[in-house]
């Protein structure tokens, strides 16, 4: 997101810096495919996750392949 936001070098972001960026990306895009993946990644990589060489554990429970899934979406959107 912040390579597709103008002066980004500009943005100053002091916590939650998934959703600060998200909101700022907001603002420049409204391809609704595109904001409703990025919503989703917002929703389910918190930015409290805890991850490790054997596993990965979400504030909620979901199955890893939801994750998998996610992942996958947000690469085609590169």
């Amino acid at each position: 997101m912040l390579n597709k936001i103008p002066n980004s070098g500009t943005v100053v972001i002091t916590s939650n810096q998934t959703s600060e960026l998200l909101a700022h990306f907001k603002v420049i895009n409204n391809d609704k495919v595109t904001l409703a993946i990025l919503d989703r990644v917002n929703l389910m990589t918190p930015e409290n996750i805890h991850v490790n060489a054997f596993m990965y554990e979400p504030i909620i429970d979901m199955p890893v392949y939801h994750l998998i899934n996610l992942y996958k979406k947000v690469k085609q959107l590169m």
